[in-house]
């Protein structure tokens, strides 16, 4: 009365479930896979945009600081222009262009008594902007940066 059992034989309907659910999958971790690699190109390219960004405003920054070294800066206010080399290569990776330092304002300096206020010093306010370019990519940055300046009484603001 044994009789041998044999394994129940699947429907028609349920050959190649398996393998149509896992060409599915398949597809799916393809998609996700593609999805991830897009991504991390985008935030590459990103990051490189920002880093171009913060070497230009440092190039911008560091033309400023020349024309903040020199008195004759005030003196007689010109345009000048600079180039920066910011990965010390020899090789100018930014061209700076300032504009001549304005004069904002001009107040005689605090501390001098009436008898000496004709002689006394003035305080002047500036405005210097420089325009940083790299030379490779073309990206251009503006920095603007204010100055107090204590110049001589005789001083005039241009």
């Amino acid at each position: 009365m044994n009789r041998l059992r044999r394994p129940n034989r699947r429907s028609g309907k349920e050959a190649g479930v398996s393998l149509l659910v896992g060409l599915v999958m398949l597809v799916v971790l393809s998609l996700l896979a593609v999805s991830a690699v897009r991504l991390g190109n985008l935030n590459l390219r990103i990051v490189g945009n920002q880093q171009v960004k913060n070497e230009a405003t440092a190039a911008a920054r560091q033309a400023i600081e020349k024309v903040m070294g020199t008195v004759s800066s005030f003196a007689t206010p010109i345009a000048q222009s600079f180039s920066i080399d910011i990965n010390n290569d020899g090789v100018a990776d930014y061209t700076v262009q300032t504009a001549a330092p304005v004069c904002l304002q001009m107040v005689a300096a605090d501390g001098y008594s009436v008898d000496f206020a004709a002689s006394a010093p003035q305080d002047t306010y500036w405005d210097i902007s420089a325009v940083a370019t790299d030379n490779r990519t073309g990206t251009t940055v503006t920095v603007h940066q204010g100055a107090k300046v204590r110049m001589a009484s005789t001083a005039t603001c241009p």
